[in-house]
């Protein structure tokens, strides 16, 4: 029987992977969809005049939530165990929850945070760090490739 706390891993995973799809959906999708995510008005400017800021912008946030997907899988036994994989979860976790705990303070100094899309997606980025700290506390130390679910579902 899995644990249920394997399952905030696989929801940080499903939230990276959509995050990552997302920001290259933009690169698609044109400017509205840089100015319905919220993208600040120097990238929406660079979509509409089609520069390279937002393109390259995008494609690099999206291989950054790529690269989170990646970590959370190394836990789940998809993958094989990247480098650095605890200190990088324990990263990880640490900004998805922190993106969380700024939210209100910046909302303060800055009106324009304060609507439902940037709280849904802290509330959304919480749940990936609670996953992305799960990931963390179910990897172990060890040097080999990681398979917590298998170990999980057998033991």
């Amino acid at each position: 029987m899995k644990s249920p706390s394997i399952w905030w891993v696989y929801f940080s995973s499903i939230i990276a992977l959509a995050g990552a799809a997302i920001h290259v959906g933009a690169v698609f999708g044109g400017a509205s969809w840089y100015v319905f995510f919220g993208a600040p008005p120097s990238i929406v400017a660079s979509a509409r005049a089609g520069t390279w800021l937002a393109p390259v912008s995008a494609l690099v946030i999206a291989g950054l939530m790529g690269i989170c997907a990646v970590y959370a899988a190394s836990v789940l036994g998809f993958v094989r165990r990247p480098p650095q994989q605890r200190v990088a979860l324990a990263t990880i976790a640490a900004l998805c929850l922190l993106r969380v705990l700024v939210l209100p303070p910046l909302a303060f100094a800055h009106p324009e945070l304060r609507n439902t899309f940037e709280v849904v997606a802290a509330l959304v980025w919480f749940v990936a760090g609670i996953g992305f700290g799960v990931g963390f506390r179910l990897s172990n130390g060890s040097a080999g490739p990681n398979y917590s679910l298998k170990q999980t579902a057998e033991g």
